[in-house]
């Protein structure tokens, strides 16, 4: 076959992810995704109709993705776990997915209102169903006499965008592994809402 072999769809999300995260969703052509893949312009579409689908199918796989992981892991925890080990599987496996997948995490906490409405409407949706898992296990919390916190929505997503973060400035040959850097975020998380007894400071 000749070296304008057609491209796998996957090939042509990983290019787009890599270079959507690079220049931006807006500043980036199909044909410089062609490029990166080494195909003719033309030969994108038959596997995705226009650059928004491929945004679209980047999106939903990311956040996607990181809600499975989610809930994989806490299906590991006995049905009478705490909140507060609840909230820290959470939380862990937050951070590992923002440090391990930046791209994508950059491109669903930038590039999402680039969406056509009707995808950007779904996008919000699987957001913020990923995200009232965190307000359900705060509110177990509170009830329990586990958690003190002022305001469930504001507590919920700053402990949320403080793992987002991590995708900004983690680098693999860094001075902290993945594990290290997920222990240190869970302690961080269980302070901020960890009651305390009067005169503990």
């Amino acid at each position: 076959m000749s070296s304008q072999t057609v491209a796998t769809a996957d090939e042509i999300r990983q290019v787009a992810l890599a270079q959507f995260a690079q220049n931006g969703y807006e500043a980036t052509s199909m044909r410089e995704i062609a490029g990166g893949v080494g195909i003719k312009a033309a030969s994108l579409y038959n596997h995705f109709g226009s650059k928004e689908a491929i945004l679209w199918d980047l999106t939903c796989t990311a956040l996607t993705s990181l809600t499975q992981a989610r809930d994989e892991a806490l299906a590991e925890l006995p049905a009478e776990a705490s909140a507060r080990e609840r909230l820290s599987v959470f939380i862990r496996t937050h951070v590992k997915f923002h440090a391990e997948n930046s791209h994508q995490a950059m491109l669903v906490n930038s590039q999402m209102t680039a969406l056509s409405a009707p995808h950007f409407h779904q996008a919000v949706e699987l957001r913020d169903t990923y995200q009232s898992e965190m307000q359900i296990i705060l509110r177990a919390g509170k009830r329990s006499g586990e958690f003190s916190y002022p305001d469930l929505d504001l507590t919920s997503y700053a402990i949320l965008q403080m793992g987002i973060a991590v995708s900004m400035w983690y680098r693999p040959e860094g001075r902290l592994r993945v594990g290290q850097v997920c222990d240190v975020y869970a302690e961080l998380a269980e302070r901020l809402v960890c009651a305390r007894e009067p005169g503990s400071d």
